[in-house]
């Protein structure tokens, strides 16, 4: 090969190799990397306190639980977990009446969950930890009435809000590229009744953190709300009941889930 052709092929490599990290897409971990591999979950629970996470009725969850702390986890009537359940030492699986668990359950697993316990604490007060760079003070959403929140392209938008509150049929939009990140933070009330719903235009699940801070109130998801993202409550409940469905990811102290309530775990497709 002529020495003049070989660097042009050198120099087209190159610059293939430059777009393609030009174009690489985001995730919340990029921005927040204490998060680790918590995204491999559909739902984590940090198991605080003496009270047990629960699944009832036709409640769904599409993936892999994990569970650490108290590590106690009961689903019954017809509530079908889609995957593996991961335990720990001192935990305990019940399955009741007509539950469905598709894969296995690995017990004795402290390790992975007590540093996934550790990675949830230090990526929520990460987050929290970010300046805002949008103004919104509360999302306070009813009847027909919706919110659009725009990033840019390799923009990480920043939200701190008090409360969290959609209703009637509502919609709060975030909209992007593939390489926008949006972190909210929310310090009181998250709400979701109705068939509210928060839609994602331009974004994945990964891209998108929702860190609701503190002891307060449980999270609620109802109706048939629609939640695209990851959900964050370190140090609350996270409930859904009636036909509520995130397409993500839950990481809460505990949960519980009932009526037709779904948790989706889609795979990350390369945009």
């Amino acid at each position: 090969m002529f020495p003049s052709a070989q660097k042009l092929i050198l120099t087209i490599a190159a610059s293939f190799i430059l777009l393609g990290v030009f174009h690489a897409d985001a995730e919340v971990s990029d921005a927040i990397p204490q998060l680790g591999d918590l995204e491999r979950w559909t739902v984590f629970s940090l198991g605080g306190g003496n009270r047990p996470s629960k699944a009832y009725r036709h409640a769904l969850i599409d993936g892999d639980l994990g569970l650490a702390g108290i590590g106690t986890f009961l689903i019954g009537g017809h509530a079908t977990v889609d995957g593996d359940i991961y335990d720990c030492s001192n935990g305990m699986v019940l399955a009741l009446n007509h539950a469905v668990i598709t894969g296995s359950i690995f017990y004795d697993q402290d390790a992975l969950l007590d540093n996934d316990v550790t990675e949830a604490l230090a990526a929520s007060a990460y987050a929290f930890s970010l300046t805002p760079n949008r103004s919104n003070a509360s999302v306070k959403l009813r009847g027909h009435h919706n919110i659009t929140i725009t990033g840019a392209p390799g923009e990480t938008v920043v939200l701190s809000l008090k409360n969290f509150i959609l209703k009637g049929t509502s919609s709060f939009t975030l909209e992007g590229t593939a390489t926008t990140t949006f972190i909210i933070n929310v310090r009181k009330k998250f709400s979701l009744k109705g068939n509210s719903h928060i839609d994602l235009v331009g974004l994945q699940w990964n891209q998108v953190l929702f860190n609701v801070v503190g002891t307060g109130r449980k999270v609620s998801l109802g109706g048939n709300s629609i939640f695209d993202g990851i959900l964050m409550a370190n140090n609350r409940t996270i409930e859904l009941k009636g036909g509520a469905t995130v397409t993500g990811e839950i990481i809460a102290n505990r949960f519980k889930l009932r009526g037709s309530s779904r948790i989706l775990h889609p795979s990350i497709v390369s945009q």
